[in-house]
């Protein structure tokens, strides 16, 4: 997945509210509340996600806590985890990752 990054939030930066955005977003420090966005969401490595997140992808390197919707599609990278509920019509899960989570494929 080729990005270019409009906004990054480094490790050690914590957030706590409502984000939109369009283009894509990197949280590497820790996000709580919801996200409403026509963009690429990137938990990066270090990034802490508690949230309902509705976006076009989600890119999870980190951890996700809550409910994600995404339109497209859902990725979970070697050291991704989400724990939740997922609703997206494609998802590539990678090996090492932690999927605890209910799953609901389909169109959106």
């Amino acid at each position: 997945m080729k990005l270019d990054l409009q906004t990054f939030l480094d490790s050690g930066t914590s957030f706590e509210g409502k984000i939109s955005f369009t283009g894509a977003v990197r949280i590497d420090g820790h996000f709580r509340g919801t996200a409403n966005a026509d963009g690429v969401l990137v938990v990066g490595e270090t990034g802490t996600i508690d949230a309902k997140l509705e976006v076009r992808e989600l890119l999870v390197l980190g951890s996700v806590v809550g409910e994600v919707i995404a339109k497209e599609r859902v990725e979970v990278g070697p050291q991704g985890r989400i724990d939740g509920v997922v609703r997206t019509p494609r998802i590539r899960i990678h090996d090492g990752a932690q999927v605890s989570a209910r799953l609901e494929m389909g169109e959106r």
